[in-house]
């Protein structure tokens, strides 16, 4: 292989691998919004607020400072060195809370959050305190907020494969783990949640009810809803959609309820009840469900009924016909033989 060519298939790889790196941090992402709601520790290390149980929580006026202290834990036999970063809260499409990653745009508590230090270095099995301040900018607008501090320990090297051609692939993996901050402007609440259109799809034997809602006020939501599905052929039940963990303002999430083993043939109404501290809000759709093959057969008789019909109607008019011209030589034959009798 030449040099341009060595250079080139370096890049590749190394581009490879920063894309693959990539994705393997945003699973910790996710499995940050998917955790119960108590702090976060790993086993090996932790962080929590100082003075709560589980998270942060304040209620602050615009232009208001507020500060407070996290403990980050390290239980493992060595030092460690984190970097410590704030970032947003965000919900993901599935309804889980998560922390936005480290080069997200922060507009938030991602922006208001302000730590003293960009790294700590955590003594072996020891913990140690990490301040952090909160400026309410003056121009907030009242309603709740979300975001965290990230302790993200430095890249794992993973190991170096080959693949396809002459490209080598390298996965590093990022490990990071946030304390979450949940914070109210005071001002008047305005809780607002809209739906979107209820469709379906079927998938293999189950057939699957989809409902987009969004948080459209300035208040954290923490919705459920139900599906009754009424058939006039197929099955009659009432359902539950997922219940997502939250919906933060301005999110916008997707409810799934399954109907499951869901008849081969389905026609019918489904009417689904979403609940949350903004109301109660109905949306109804008709659905049908017929598989191909019944149309396939509906379709062929229809053709075989079409057929015998058009054909019915050209032999009825071929005797019609024939009728008439008898008629008319009968009344001939009458005519001719009056005309001899007069005659």
């Amino acid at each position: 292989m030449n040099t341009s060519s060595a250079r080139s298939g370096r890049r590749g790889s190394r581009r490879i691998a920063l894309l693959l790196a990539a994705l393997v941090v945003s699973p910790f992402l996710l499995t940050l919004g998917s955790a119960p709601a108590t702090a976060v520790d790993n086993g090996s290390l932790g962080i929590r607020p100082k003075f709560e149980a589980d998270f942060v929580h304040m209620n602050l006026a615009s232009g208001a400072v507020a500060e407070t202290i996290a403990i980050v834990s390290n239980h493992s036999a060595e030092a460690v060195t984190l970097l410590t970063y704030a970032v947003d809260g965000e919900t993901t499409p599935q309804g889980a809370f998560a922390l936005a990653g480290q080069s997200d745009a922060r507009i938030g508590v991602g922006a208001w959050a302000t730590l003293n230090v960009d790294s700590i270095t955590v003594p072996a099995e020891s913990e140690i305190e990490l301040p952090f301040r909160l400026s309410v900018p003056a121009t907030a607008t009242p309603g709740d907020y979300a975001g965290g501090i990230i302790i993200q320990e430095a890249p794992v090297q993973g190991q170096t494969t080959n693949s396809s051609g002459d490209a080598a692939v390298r996965i590093d993996v990022v490990q990071r783990q946030g304390l979450r901050i949940y914070l109210t402007v005071d001002g008047t609440a305005a809780p607002t949640l809209s739906t979107g259109n209820l469709s379906w799809y079927r998938s293999g034997d189950n057939i699957a009810f989809t409902l987009p809602i969004t948080n459209t006020g300035n208040m954290i939501l923490h919705p459920s809803a139900t599906l009754d599905v009424h058939s006039w052929i197929g099955a009659t039940k009432k359902l539950d959609f997922t219940t997502p963990e939250s919906i933060l303002p301005g999110a916008t999430l997707t409810l799934q309820a399954t109907l499951t083993p869901a008849p081969f043939l389905q026609i019918g109404r489904a009417d689904a009840v979403l609940t949350s501290e903004a109301g109660t809000d109905q949306v109804s759709m008709n659905f049908i469900d017929i598989p191909w093959w019944i149309l396939i057969i509906a379709l062929l008789l229809l053709t075989a009924l079409v057929w015998a019909v058009a054909r019915w109607w050209v032999l009825a008019r071929r005797s019609r016909h024939a009728a008439a011209e008898a008629d008319a030589d009968a009344d001939a034959d009458a005519t001719v033989d009056e005309l001899k009798i007069f005659s």
